[in-house]
């Protein structure tokens, strides 16, 4: 599909559903890695001869994160998944309330998880016929 008759089909829908922009979402996937990427900055007296550094022998596993958030600013909990065979509770400690996750021994998003995300997501927005969600 070319940009042009992306925009033509949006322009249509936008016409006979009047979308709000609560209702409006646009929904990407973006990886996250589970060490840290930059090293963090060392600061030490002037002339010092030794400087110590922290460094991590952790290369890190590459995670994929699917983030939804409306036109009006409204988010969807993420999605995110891990590269692994079996999920462990522990790796959700922390994440934002009403995420959920997936585990594909890639990390990747597959068809199967991506269903998955699009359910939570009509779950999420109470989604349906009469209350339709633009994504």
């Amino acid at each position: 599909m070319t940009v042009g008759q992306f925009f033509s089909l949006l322009e249509s829908t936008m016409d006979v559903k009047h979308f709000s922009p609560t209702r409006i979402f646009n929904v990407d996937e973006t990886g996250l890695t589970t060490a840290q990427g930059k090293p963090s900055k060392i600061i030490a007296l002037r002339g010092k001869k030794q400087v110590g550094g922290i460094t991590s022998a952790e290369h890190g596993q590459l995670c994929t994160i699917e983030i939804c958030m409306s036109a009006a600013g409204q988010f969807v909990p993420p999605m995110i998944v891990f590269p692994r065979q079996r999920m462990k509770t522990e790796l959700m400690e922390g994440t934002l309330p009403g995420s959920v996750y997936r585990c594909h021994p890639s990390g990747w998003m597959q068809r199967d998880i991506f269903t998955d995300w699009f359910r939570h997501f009509i779950l999420h927005l109470a989604s349906s016929v009469t209350n339709p969600s633009l994504s």
